[in-house]
């Protein structure tokens, strides 16, 4: 009896330690693309913006410390989505079904979310979804109840496996570059290229390499993907997206 409640045990523990985002990389020499792959039926995914308290997290190292002071512990994490000056989003925001930021269905400003097509990564009970903002537009009566969280960026990098028709094979506008990527309704990947690449080269590298269909651009040159840094760094964001487990070991 003793040796079999022991070996009870053993499973148990190890059953609390399984993780199944997986962290790995694709591609070589100059385009490497760092990845953690998400399985929405076993993972647990948050966007994180504001505490709550109302003050801004700002970065990936206080949302990790302020996750840890509840016995939660991030296991990889992006930036997610681009922001103001003032860190807050500049299009559609949501965390825990409560819609934070409106959608921004302007198309005349300037930068890369105003790039066309761009749109609107989103989570419900039934799984992630990607498309343009126009289309989320049209069908918001349909899609808001259902969100519970939400980030609009821009461009979109893939649609129905078509790379946006705005991107330059052998562009010289190259810089480090991250997104999220949708392969099913259950599986999404965050990504980042660990040197810099053209939007033509990672639109690629993430449906041939990865496997997406449908794919957000999140950012350019500040982006970070934890834990590829190798430490939590104090780089500042809006908002941010994240694998969460409980700490159930100390």
């Amino acid at each position: 009896m003793l040796a079999g409640a022991c070996i009870v045990a053993i499973i148990s523990l190890q059953s609390r330690l399984v993780v199944a985002a997986e962290v790995t990389t694709v591609g070589t020499g100059s385009q490497v693309v760092e990845l953690c792959k998400i399985d929405l039926s076993k993972d647990t995914v948050r966007t994180f913006w504001r505490d709550t308290d109302g003050t801004y997290f700002g970065s990936i190292a206080k949302v990790a410390s302020r996750l840890h002071q509840r016995g939660e512990r991030l296991v990889c994490a992006s930036n997610a989505g681009i922001f103001g000056k003032d860190l807050r989003p500049l299009g559609l925001y949501a965390e825990n079904g409560q819609i934070l930021r409106r959608i921004n269905t302007r198309k005349d400003g300037y930068g890369n979310f105003y790039l066309q097509p761009n749109g609107v990564f989103w989570l419900t009970q039934d799984g992630a979804a990607i498309a343009s903002t126009d289309e989320v537009q049209s069908h918001w009566e349909q899609i808001a109840p259902q969100i519970k969280f939400a980030t609009q960026s821009g461009p979109i990098l893939l649609q129905a496996n078509q790379i946006n028709p705005l991107f330059t094979p052998g562009s010289n506008n190259r810089v480090i570059r991250n997104a999220i990527c949708v392969k099913s309704t259950s599986k999404i990947v965050l990504a980042k290229s660990r040197f810099p690449i053209n939007f033509y080269e990672f639109s690629v590298a993430l449906r041939d390499g990865v496997g997406c269909h449908d794919g957000l651009f999140l950012d350019g040159s500040i982006s970070e993907l934890y834990p590829f840094e190798g430490r939590l760094i104090g780089t500042e964001f809006g908002p941010m997206i994240g694998v969460v487990v409980p700490i159930t070991i100390p």
